[in-house]
């Protein structure tokens, strides 16, 4: 199961996001569950940096595991991308609730 977690600065404002594990929706390189929530993540990570020109606090992206957490003077340029990724995660969650699960957010 893909788990997510937003991140939220004292004014709840959306900072980042954490993605973790695997799907299983299907074998290695067909899960269509994992492929597009990866895709999502890298897309906005990617967006963020080249066309809102953010600085982030932190970025991982490996196995299994892709983070970001914008710097809080950038927070106002992020918000529509990364608004934008919570309701795509949210969409596929909608078709596919026993591949992903959003964990209570937090700060």
């Amino acid at each position: 199961m893909i788990k997510v977690d937003y991140f939220y600065d004292d004014e709840f404002r959306l900072k980042g996001f954490s993605v973790k594990g695997h799907a299983e929706y299907a074998e290695y390189g067909r899960d269509i569950v994992c492929a597009a929530v990866t895709t999502h993540a890298v897309g906005v990570i990617n967006s963020l940096d080249v066309l809102q020109k953010v600085e982030f606090e932190r970025v991982i992206a490996k196995e299994g595991h892709i983070e970001c957490c914008v710097k809080d003077e950038y927070l106002d340029k992020a918000q529509l991308l990364l608004e934008h990724f919570k309701l795509a995660i949210s969409e596929i969650k909608r078709e596919y609730p026993k591949n992903i699960k959003i964990l209570k957010n937090r700060g």
